[in-house]
């Protein structure tokens, strides 16, 4: 929670001559500014490409998740590699939490509440005496906040039936017990906040954030199986969750990514595009309603031929070998049709070369006679 923040002060660090404030100046700099857009045209375009491969070649772990069976760790039919197990953990020695104190695993944050110094740039555009100029401005600002001052995550040396558990690496899928204390400045003690107290922190104000899971805590462990110990593998997650709820979720985790890069990859096109056309809109921008209609119109045109690409090469990298084979059946087709016109055409030569024979003794004929 930020408090009151109040500028110290505002200054202009350095100043750009743009050039002069008449109306087709700007306009005839925009025109110029332009051609540095099909410069990085390419390098967005081909980016939105990648984006488009990857997007379709993204490991989608939910699957090798929901493909293992769900076993008891009691029930491992064999030691080595791949599992999907649960059970309840056995502790050898506990993680120590502040203020808690034994626990299975935790992380905590000390923050204290500062006022803080803070620097922020900005730009903007300034006329004067007929000229344009750009300004970078700093601004000074003071700001009450809290501060983070130490932090710590620690787990317990813990087992999972005859199993020793080697946490690193492990992709954690949590839900935590939260809590938050405050310390009393009289006492130097910390307290448990429930959050009810309405009071604002002051200046030099402590607080401990906490989250941990207790020792008694039933785990879902996707890894790999050794003959004693289950460690990072293809996948290594580490839940509270059950089996139907971290492949639920993982399905929508990877799924949202999906149409993220999807989405992604239909601006960067569209950008790309308008970036090539941006001369020629530039230079329409001199006829104040045409301009306008034609940015418009270029935009939607090049959101549609976006969309198009997009979703062509998605058919494309998703079903690449119904189009090899399309094309090797094409490519069959295309020669047994020219060797058929190449055939036809010789034979037909042939026939119009007998024709021409008989034709020529029907006419020796006739002079005979």
């Amino acid at each position: 929670m930020e408090g009151k923040e109040r500028i110290i002060s505002e200054r202009v660090v350095s100043r750009k001559h743009i050039g002069s404030a008449n109306p087709i100046a700007r306009k005839f700099r925009s025109f110029k500014g332009s051609f540095g857009g099909i410069c990085i045209a390419p390098v967005l375009i081909m980016i939105s490409l990648a984006l488009l491969f990857f997007g379709e070649k993204q490991q989608k772990n939910s699957i090798v998740v929901e493909e293992l069976p769900l076993e008891s760790v009691e029930e491992v039919s064999y030691t080595e590699g791949l599992h999907k197990v649960n059970g309840t953990v056995k502790v050898s020695e506990a993680a120590t939490a502040p203020e808690i104190g034994s626990v299975l695993y935790y992380t905590y944050q000390k923050e204290e509440y500062q006022e803080v110094e803070e620097t922020e740039h900005d730009t903007q555009t300034v006329i004067e005496n007929g000229e344009e100029y750009e300004d970078e401005i700093e601004r000074v600002k003071l700001v009450d906040k809290w501060i983070e001052v130490e932090s710590d995550s620690d787990w317990a040396d813990f087992n999972l039936g005859k199993y020793t558990v080697d946490v690193s690496g492990a992709d954690l899928k949590l839900d935590l017990s939260s809590k938050e204390y405050r310390r009393d400045d009289l006492t130097g003690e910390y307290h448990e906040y429930t959050g009810s107290a309405t009071v604002d922190p002051e200046i030099g104000d402590y607080r401990i954030k906490l989250s941990y899971l207790p020792l008694e805590t039933d785990l879902l462990i996707v890894g790999e199986f050794t003959s004693d110990t289950i460690k990072q593998g293809e996948v290594y997650i580490i839940t509270t969750k059950s089996d139907a709820q971290l492949i639920s979720d993982m399905k929508s985790s990877e799924t949202a990514t999906y149409w993220v890069m999807k989405g992604a990859s239909w601006l960067l096109l569209t950008f790309g595009f308008l970036m090539i056309l941006s001369p020629i809109l530039s230079l329409l921008d001199f006829i104040p309603i045409a301009g306008k209609a034609a940015s418009c119109v270029a935009s939607i045109v090049a959101a549609i031929i976006s969309l198009g690409i997009v979703v062509a090469g998605t058919l494309i990298i998703r079903y690449w070998w119904l189009f090899l084979l399309i094309g090797a059946v094409i490519a069959v087709g295309l020669i047994l049709l020219l060797i058929f016109l190449i055939t036809k055409k010789g034979g037909d030569k042939k026939e119009d070369n007998q024709q021409k024979e008989e034709v020529e003794v029907k006419k020796e004929n006739k002079v005979t006679e």
